[in-house]
């Protein structure tokens, strides 16, 4: 690569390209002990001459992070998006790629619970949503924005969000199932107030809730019973890191 794509600027330009696709192609083939340092050697390898390669780059860097997230390295695999020039470089992209990029790279950081990055890469896929064309794009938005709120301990408008995914026909009905396990769990944390009573009254009475984990707790909680101990105990096993964290507004239970 670097003797015949980026560096030797003899070779003409259009066998460069040639190169460094027929490359790009091939990184799901090379064996994991050494594509990561072949990937990374090529990007620097290019770097001196990027704005002719931008195509052949976006594409390696899209292969190399789809590698970390099989290795289970988010944000590594966030990191290696964030390096496609989607707004700085001269190739133009369309809406729903862009989108795209930017919604994978939210959902990467947010399994790093690392809410503070993702956020940054949410509020550039919002300002696209008018301009996009794949419905599966404004579904995977909502999910995120979901749960963005629920990272950001913004309960209600979480498990809102959340309620609305479980009756959302274009999410398979696992998902569903998932959004709303998560969409209990939110009405639960959230402080006391009309929209919580509004939430409750609306899980209460959704005959799919009945046989989900939390389901004893918000019983209880509508119909204004005392909590045990015991199913306090539980319901914290169901919790999230994040949703564990307590800040010194959190009512304490002693």
């Amino acid at each position: 690569i670097k003797e015949h794509a980026a560096l030797d600027e003899r070779l003409s330009l259009v066998d460069a390209k040639s190169v460094l696709s027929f490359f790009a192609e091939r990184i799901p083939r090379i064996g994991k002990d050494i594509v990561k340092d072949v990937c990374h050697f090529a990007l620097a390898s290019i770097q001196p001459r990027i704005v002719s390669f931008e195509e052949q780059v976006t594409n390696i860097r899209l292969a190399l992070s789809k590698i970390y997230e099989e290795d289970g390295q988010w944000s590594n695999s966030a990191e290696v998006l964030c390096g496609i020039p989607l707004e700085s470089g001269q190739k133009i992209y369309t809406a729903d790629f862009k989108m795209e990029v930017y919604l994978k790279i939210t959902q990467l950081y947010l399994e790093d619970e690392n809410h503070i990055s993702a956020e940054a890469y949410l509020n550039r896929a919002g300002l696209l949503q008018a301009e996009v064309s794949k419905g599966q794009l404004h579904i995977i938005y909502k999910v995120c924005s979901a749960k963005m709120a629920d990272f950001r301990r913004k309960f209600s408008d979480a498990a809102r969000r959340y309620i609305q995914l479980s009756y959302e026909s274009a999410i398979h009905p696992d998902e569903r199932m998932t959004s709303l396990k998560r969409a209990m769990i939110c009405t639960i944390l959230s402080s006391a107030g009309q929209q919580r009573s509004k939430q409750l009254a609306a899980l209460f009475k959704d005959e799919r809730c009945q046989h989900l984990p939390a389901f004893n707790i918000l019983n209880k909680m509508y119909l204004e019973r005392i909590i045990r101990p015991s199913e306090l105990e539980d319901f914290a096993a169901l919790l999230s890191q994040h949703q564990k964290a307590t800040t010194a507004d959190d009512f304490k239970i002693k």
